[in-house]
């Protein structure tokens, strides 16, 4: 789906997920759940993108990726960010 590739990191009892490059992460006590809220966390950026972030010098890098969340449902992101992590 895209070249951005979705990190995972277990620590301190939990999980965190992150995208290289891009402003965006979430945690949760398991994989599942912070997968979860990265899947939100993304929509929600999108949001802000579109509203606001276009404009900002340091975002507008991410049109790609604002597409890519648009572009699909919340199952096709959340199969796209377990298969980056894998």
């Amino acid at each position: 789906m895209s070249r951005v590739r979705a990190q995972a990191v277990a620590e301190d009892g939990g999980w965190s997920v992150f995208l290289p490059g891009a402003p965006i992460s979430a945690d949760g006590s398991t994989f599942d759940e912070a997968i979860t809220e990265m899947v939100d966390s993304l929509r929600e950026y999108a949001a802000d993108w579109q509203k606001r972030l276009c404009d900002a010098p340091n975002h507008r890098r991410q049109r790609g990726l604002v597409q890519l969340i648009n572009l699909n449902d919340d199952d096709r992101l959340r199969a796209w960010l377990i298969e980056a992590t894998a």
